[in-house]
């Protein structure tokens, strides 16, 4: 009896020093106090060593220069603070799967009972050692699938990261882009504001008419507005890019133009659309989880297997017989609830073999839109590169012709507009051309093909 006893202690003893040396400990994490955001350009991260996209890791970045829309995109992958907190979620999903992966723990059955009364005098105890089965069978399928969606979190980061880095050359180009028809229309309104301010003189002296004046006034008005527009455009888009790089709002970046902007031929479009399905991140992400999924499937299958648990059993009643025996539990498919969970997941694989088909249709249909987007951009801005000059060629001499009564205010006003207008379609068809560009890049998952390349 003594051994016994003895036995059950001892292997009650271990099991809690076992339990103990497996548990974690617990360490308080406080949330932030405040924001977290660099009040200069100098505090952003630089070490593109840890780069992952693949098309970005050619891109040097130099500030000592000017940041282009390239190296901008680059210091986005690096500094966004929606790609960090992406990153950290990472971590979940490596736990998961790292979890699935462990085999189910064998559980311990201890009792003792000590008679009261009766003519047994002898302590009892019970030890059962039991294994869930029906764990142990998934086990394989679970750990699988928790793989599978492990890799695809990760191609999913991978993913953000490429597409930030495109919203940030998008924000640069457009900066750049405004800030440039600021410039000019800066210009403008110097010389129309002179001369409104030299017309309302010459009214006053009765030397021109009202109507001459009036002409020139909106003149000066036309190329306010558009210079104002200039100006909000390029404030709104330094802001959405400081946003991206976690920057005070206020922190001006020195942006440079980038390189002459190439484009790809078709064959090189047509061979890069034909591999996507084995380059491109998110192509790649949903991948993963059809295979997850699909172990999933696996995963219910096996659950049907009727037998869920065994134990073993080693016990001394009051009357000090010793018996072993086993034990198991088994599922009865009777209603057939293990069915409907198969049912219910493959019916999940074959949604996502759907949403994998949706996104395969509607990349083609990206990369077209984007080819043709670039091709009527850069038609429309070729056509303007012609018609703009010829207009403030015109324009010129137009001026003169005005102060000396040649031509009407009317004539000069619309001549002026005219200029203004054209000028800025032709502004607004080379960004378009740009954005274009960097949307075909972003759906092809291809290196830009203006990028400044290491050595």
């Amino acid at each position: 009896m003594t051994s016994g006893l003895a036995g059950a202690r001892l292997a009650a003893v271990v099991c809690a020093g076992l339990m103990a040396s497996s548990c974690a400990v617990y360490h308080a994490r406080p949330l932030p106090a405040g924001p977290d955001i660099q009040p200069a350009a100098s505090g952003l991260k630089v070490d593109i060593g840890r780069l992952r996209v693949a098309p970005l890791k050619p891109i040097l970045v130099d500030a000592r220069d000017g940041l282009d829309p390239l190296e901008v995109a680059v210091l986005a992958v690096l500094n966004s603070p929606d790609l960090a907190a992406k990153r950290a979620a990472l971590g979940v999903k490596g736990a998961e799967a790292f979890a699935a992966g462990l085999l189910p723990d064998p559980q311990i059955s201890v009792s003792q009972d000590r008679p009261v009364s009766g003519p047994d005098t002898q302590t009892a105890y019970a030890i059962s050692p039991s294994l869930d089965v029906a764990a142990l069978l998934a086990s394989a399928s679970a750990h699988r699938a928790a793989r599978f969606t492990a890799r695809q979190a990760d191609l999913d980061v991978l993913w953000a990261e490429w597409t930030t880095a495109q919203q940030a050359r998008q924000f640069a180009e457009t900066a750049l882009a405004d800030e440039a028809r600021g410039a000019y229309l800066r210009k403008v309104l110097a010389a129309a504001a002179d001369r409104y301010a030299r017309s309302t003189r010459a009214l006053a002296n009765h030397d021109v008419t009202l109507q001459t004046n009036a002409a020139d006034l909106a003149a000066k008005l036309d190329a306010e507005t558009q210079m104002a527009t200039a100006v909000h455009d390029a404030a709104k888009a330094r802001r959405d890019l400081n946003a991206l790089l976690n920057l005070e709002a206020s922190v001006v970046l020195p942006l440079v133009p980038g390189p002459p902007v190439q484009t790809y031929d078709p064959a090189a479009v047509q061979a890069a659309l034909g591999s996507l399905p084995t380059r491109r991140p998110d192509l790649l992400a949903l991948q993963a989880g059809y295979r997850a999924q699909d172990a999933n499937v696996r995963k219910a299958v096996i659950a049907q297997f009727p037998l869920a648990s065994i134990a073993y059993a080693y016990a001394k009643d009051p009357a000090g017989t010793t018996t072993q025996g086993l034990s198991a539990v088994l599922a009865l498919p009777i209603f057939g609830n293990r069915r409907a969970d198969v049912k219910v997941q493959d019916a999940t694989r074959e949604q996502l073999r759907a949403e994998y088909q949706a996104r395969l249709d509607q990349t083609q249909a990206e990369v077209r839109n984007a080819q043709a987007e670039l091709a009527g951009a850069r038609a429309q801005a070729a056509v303007l590169r012609t018609d703009v000059p010829r207009l403030e060629a015109l324009a010129a001499p137009a001026v003169r012709a005005y102060d000396r009564g040649d031509i009407d205010s009317q004539t000069y006003l619309t001549l002026i507009q005219n200029v203004l207008s054209k000028r800025a379609d032709l502004d607004d068809r080379e960004l378009a051309a740009r954005l274009a560009e960097i949307q075909l890049e972003t759906a092809l998952f291809l290196p830009p093909a203006t990028s400044r390349t290491a050595p």
